[in-house]
């Protein structure tokens, strides 16, 4: 009898540790290329978004969650750039209109960064009530920026493409938080 307890304990915990061995690995696969696909086809630029994944190598080694920190990154990488040049260009340039149209990019931009640092921060701890709304807000930004110049379209420094990058990373964010929250 003692032995047929010693044996069966024996293959209870061999099978646990399988579970915990192999279970975990089933739920956090690795993304690949048609999964990025398939989540930037959710967005309005479907090759521009897999560029910009497949431009960071973490893409494809990682999972949903690790997906959306990345996009989150590309974003946090894009809005500091795009924050330093705005206030570059308020430096260099000493027509007043211009000036104000920057400085005023440069604090939407500013407030982005914050909203994606938060949303990073949230995703790290596993709270996503609130990642929508920062994601919101960060969009928003970029949207107050681009019609600061919509109202005088004048922008010597042609920062649309910028503005338009920054706006797609927002949505890779959106869309690969979507679909986390979906699994």
């Amino acid at each position: 009898m003692a032995s047929f307890l010693n044996n069966f304990s024996s293959s209870l915990i061999s099978m646990v540790l399988i579970f915990l061995l192999v279970v975990p690995s089933l739920m956090c696969h690795s993304l690949e290329e048609k999964d990025l696909q398939y989540i930037c086809s959710k967005t309005h630029n479907p090759t521009d978004c897999l560029n910009l994944f497949k431009s960071d190598p973490r893409s494809l080694n990682t999972d949903i969650k690790g997906l959306t920190g990345v996009a989150v990154d590309l974003a946090l990488n894009k809005s500091n750039a795009v924050h330093s040049q705005y206030n570059q260009l308020y430096t260099d340039t000493k027509d007043s209109k211009l000036q104000e149209k920057y400085i005023a990019c440069s604090k939407n931009y500013n407030d982005a960064i914050r909203d994606l640092q938060v949303v990073k921060k949230y995703l790290e701890i596993n709270h996503y009530k609130f990642i929508t709304v920062e994601i919101n807000d960060a969009l928003q930004e970029v949207t107050s920026c681009r019609s600061a110049f919509k109202r005088e379209p004048i922008d010597p420094a042609n920062m649309d493409y910028h503005n338009d990058e920054f706006k797609l990373l927002c949505y890779m964010v959106k869309v690969t938080f979507q679909y986390l929250i979906q699994k």
